[in-house]
């Protein structure tokens, strides 16, 4: 059983880490060339970001509850990890969402200036996180244990 458990823990990380590996690359692509500096390139800079956020989650997650369960199941770490877990799974849909929004406020309302600016962009990446830190909050402000979710 030891042996499934270590296998399966090995192939999660290895392959969240192929993942944040190439989200950091497309993002620093996105970042260091000058001509990806567009609109919609920030919103993918965003979406990388999150799934940066996700991986690197996902990562300490699989290999804390391999080598030290029982720290990843203490009072305070469970509490934060919960919160981080809520966080990690909802912000790369919301990224996705915030995605949509900007596409559609830029074609129906495309006569208004405001939607074709970086600060738009900057409007709507921020609405997102904080977004997605407010509708996690409540994990966070439970009366009952959270160890026994996970």
């Amino acid at each position: 059983m030891t042996d499934i458990i270590y296998i399966t823990t090995i192939l999660q990380v290895s392959l969240f880490s192929l993942i944040l590996f190439l989200a950091f690359v497309y993002s620093i692509s996105i970042i260091f060339i000058r001509r990806f500096h567009h609109r919609n390139n920030m919103l993918i800079l965003n979406a990388c970001l999150t799934i940066i956020y996700s991986c690197v989650y996902f990562i300490i997650y699989f290999t804390m509850n391999y080598f030290d369960p029982e720290l990843l199941f203490a009072p305070n770490m469970c509490i934060i990890l919960f919160y981080a877990y809520n966080i990690a799974s909802i912000e790369i849909p919301f990224a996705f969402v915030i995605f949509s929004i900007h596409q559609l406020c830029s074609i129906v309302y495309n006569t208004k200036p405001l939607f074709k600016t970086k600060r738009w962009i900057g409007i709507c990446i921020a609405i997102q996180w904080i977004a997605q830190l407010f509708i996690s909050l409540p994990f966070i402000l439970r009366k009952e244990p959270v160890s026994s979710d996970f």
